[in-house]
């Protein structure tokens, strides 16, 4: 078996905020990229757009 060795991976956290509701963290939104460039660009990609009912924010945890 092939061993695979990361020396470090960046975990992005997104979760919702929503008017009335609350917020909430789905974790098909969680993911993991061997690149800070990759993960800078997903929290991005999350941040963008939305409203004051309704946005999202990203949260970047260095693993490893």
């Amino acid at each position: 078996m092939a061993e695979v060795r990361f020396t470090e991976l960046y975990k992005v956290v997104v979760t919702e905020y929503e008017a009335g509701w609350g917020q909430r963290v789905d974790p098909s939104d969680t993911k993991l990229f061997t690149t800070l460039a990759e993960a800078q660009a997903y929290k991005r990609h999350w941040e963008e757009g939305g409203s004051y009912e309704c946005y999202w924010r990203a949260e970047i945890t260095k693993v490893g």
